[in-house]
């Protein structure tokens, strides 16, 4: 069995996943069905309006942000487990001894990682996949936006494992994670005063380059933001790697 199938396996064989995965599921349909329900109401207004607000800004595009929320307590606990479980049962001396190299433990770790955060953004895929065959929706703003929430999800992930990997508690990890990516939500709802029309604050946080996504055009800066801090964040998992090796 590879790593990347023993963490598949942890992770789906734990009832609180399911339970999470159930609420997740839940509140991303009453997210939906409300979207629905106030862009129909508000069609009538609507009518007479030139520039009338289309399904996929009214619908698809609040769904997504909301559902990049929701996936900030998601990410938190898987990735927080990732690394600071292995101190709860004695697995570090078994992966830092192991054969594979850093990079392949943290590959093997992190693609299980996404694949199981994927599963719960799996309701909200559908709901927008049924949406689209029902109605006529912009495909680009949508595909712009969906590939933002991706981006997102990588780069929490990426620095999530990252935090830990220097934890030993598995609580304090996943609250350490909420935490942090809490904070960054909020650094990105910020109101300082801006200089050259610009919140630099702001800049600093995924959710600000993820609001970016939801717009008719690719921002290449933040494709680069999303990019290059994931790149960063694997890459200082594999200093930590590399020195608990060493102490180990």
């Amino acid at each position: 069995m590879t790593l990347c199938q023993a963490e598949l396996k942890y992770y789906l064989r734990s009832p609180i996943m399911w339970l999470i995965l159930a609420f997740t599921a839940i509140i991303s349909a009453w997210s939906f069905l409300l979207s629905i329900d106030v862009f129909t109401t508000l069609q009538v207004k609507f009518a007479g309006m030139s520039d009338a607000p289309t399904i996929t800004q009214g619908i698809i595009i609040p769904m997504l942000l909301a559902q990049s929320k929701l996936i900030i307590a998601v990410v938190a606990i898987i990735a927080g487990l990732s690394f600071s479980r292995l101190s709860d049962n004695g697995s570090w001396f078994l992966i830092t001894n192991s054969q594979l190299s850093e990079w392949q433990i943290i590959y093997q770790k992190y693609s299980a990682l996404l694949l199981i955060t994927i599963i719960f953004i799996l309701p909200t895929i559908l709901a927008l996949g049924c949406l689209c065959l029902l109605t006529s929706v912009q495909f680009v703003p949508m595909a712009l936006s969906m590939l933002g929430l991706l981006l997102l999800i990588m780069w929490m992930a990426a620095l999530t494992m990252w935090i830990s990997s220097f934890v030993n508690n598995s609580g304090f990890s996943i609250l350490l994670c909420l935490f942090v990516l809490l904070f960054l939500w909020v650094l990105s709802q910020s109101s300082v005063e801006s200089e050259w029309g610009k919140n630099w604050l702001q800049v600093l946080s995924p959710f600000y380059h993820f609001n970016r996504f939801n717009s008719d055009y690719l921002s290449f800066s933040s494709l680069f933001y999303f990019v290059f801090g994931t790149v960063i964040n694997l890459y200082l998992i594999k200093i930590r790697l590399i020195q608990k090796r060493y102490l180990l």
